[in-house]
């Protein structure tokens, strides 16, 4: 099962000016057993969020890198492009990650469970979340979501869209969509985000 890594992070002035400060350490990682894919780029609400993104055959293969000692390296080439820590998170996904990931813009969301709710309130809503957004108006299926493997407590959401004005189309008031996200917000609390992401190539 394909697993996804979103990393974010405090953008440095370096990485605004130059995002493709990502590139050499990226060309050492494409290399590496089990990846996939990888993307990077900036929030468009603050243009201060950065996000890394990598795609894995499983969330083992990544681990494996993460445990050898050229990591350390790898690290210190990405540090210039953050002014400050990485938040990061994995989650299992059931299929395809590189259409929604390619999309000309790409939505970002975690969902944090409130203290009164659990998994099985949320999941099923999360379920017709995805349904929905695989069907609308705009956007780039299938969406993908998952339980955070590090914090039991948050759920992950990417979905693809043609413009960021889409998707706020899609879920205004009135909608269906609106309606699910109504329903979500009782059982945990959102965080949204909006990146045009770079894939990472040659």
């Amino acid at each position: 099962m394909p697993t996804v890594q979103i990393g974010t992070f405090p953008v440095s002035e370096a990485f605004l000016s130059k995002p493709e400060i990502f590139k050499a350490p990226l060309d050492v990682i494409k290399t590496s057993d089990g990846h996939i894919s990888s993307f990077y780029g900036s929030q468009v609400e603050d243009g201060k969020t950065g996000y890394f993104v990598s795609v894995w055959e499983s969330y083992e293969h990544h681990q494996k890198l993460i445990g050898e000692p050229s990591y350390a390296n790898l690290i210190e080439a990405l540090k210039p492009a953050a002014a400050g820590k990485l938040d990061r998170n994995h989650f299992n996904v059931t299929g395809d990650a590189d259409t929604a990931l390619s999309s000309p813009a790409v939505e970002f969301v975690v969902f944090t469970l409130k203290a009164d709710s659990s998994a099985d309130k949320l999941v099923p809503l999360l379920e017709d979340l995805a349904k929905a957004l695989n069907i609308a108006t705009g956007a780039h299926p299938p969406c993908m979501w998952g339980q955070s493997i590090e914090n039991k407590s948050k759920y992950l959401l990417i979905v693809g869209w043609d413009t960021v004005a889409a998707h706020w189309e899609a879920v205004k008031e009135g909608t269906d969509l609106h309606k699910i996200v109504v329903s979500i917000t009782g059982q945990a609390d959102l965080t949204i985000g909006h990146s045009h992401i770079t894939k990472h190539k040659d």
